[in-house]
């Protein structure tokens, strides 16, 4: 029973630990990509002094550094950008662009709502016209990190709901079959907390030696199986390199191993008071 149990642990673990260690990559590849973004800023006809335009927004929370786009260096990016279908602007009497601010965030500002929030500060700004920011692909970053966050929790609850179902009737069958020991230590004056000393240790070991035993798997999968699906692996996630758990993680891993078999067990004897 001990080992039937802490092999079902393991196999919880591992699949709990599996999607972490996936959620831990796609958040990496989108932060990889949000360190990219940046908002434009198009100032007004009359906005006045661009240096002093360009210090006001400088000094708002969130903006790391501003660049001045000149009305004809926008028109020559955009030249660039058509290509071979540039001919279409040589009929332009006048450049219909207007100059802009490039703004680079800080890397706190770097989240959904961050941006958000440098957007709406730059639109109370007087000499700007309008700001741009990816809105769409802001809002499809914030929906991917919600749905992964609510996967994750639904994911996470379930399993350890599960798990600590087994651990804790491991524990019950374990005190049911010590019941004549239990008398023993009883009669001879052993109190409470002796008695459910063995099978609290016996719940603790159980969860810490699945979690061990999930990780230690995962970490055997990914070291020698990651070569064989590199490709695939590098469509989907980009140019990003895929990272296994660090020691930070796997010991939080195994503590929440450890604290599910002991509070498992712990639940299981006190429904049991008449026997622990």
């Amino acid at each position: 029973m001990f080992a039937l149990s802490v092999t079902t642990t393991a196999a919880g673990m591992f699949m709990l630990s599996g999607y972490l260690l996936v959620v831990q990559n796609v958040r990496l590849v989108l932060a990889s990509y949000g360190s990219d973004l940046s908002l434009v800023a198009f100032l007004a006809p009359a906005s006045g002094s661009t240096q002093v335009l360009a210090a006001q927004v400088r000094s708002l929370s969130g903006v790391a550094d501003v660049q001045y786009v000149a009305p004809a260096e926008a028109l020559e990016r955009l030249r660039s950008d058509l290509g071979s279908d540039a001919a279409i602007l040589d009929g332009l009497g006048v450049n219909p662009l207007p100059g802009s601010f490039e703004i680079t965030l800080t890397p706190e500002a770097r989240t959904p709502e961050g941006v958000r929030a440098v957007a709406a500060k730059l639109r109370r700004s007087e000499g700007l016209s309008d700001v741009r920011y990816g809105e769409a692909w802001v809002e499809s970053y914030a929906r991917i990190l919600r749905a992964l966050e609510w996967v994750g929790a639904a994911l996470g609850v379930s399993l350890l709901l599960v798990l600590g179902v087994i651990v804790a009737g491991t524990v019950r069958l374990a005190v049911h079959a010590r019941a004549d020991e239990i008398a023993i230590q009883r009669l001879v004056g052993a109190g409470s907390f002796l008695v459910r000393l063995p099978f609290l240790l016996e719940g603790a070991l159980q969860g810490v030696l699945g979690a061990g035993l999930a990780v230690a798997l995962l970490g055997l999968l990914f070291r020698f199986g990651l070569p064989m699906v590199s490709q695939v692996m590098s469509l989907v996630l980009g140019v990003a390199t895929p990272v296994f758990f660090g020691p930070l993680e796997t010991g939080a891993l195994l503590l929440l191993g450890t604290s599910l078999g002991l509070g498992s067990a712990l639940l299981s004897l006190l429904r049991l008071e008449d026997r622990a």
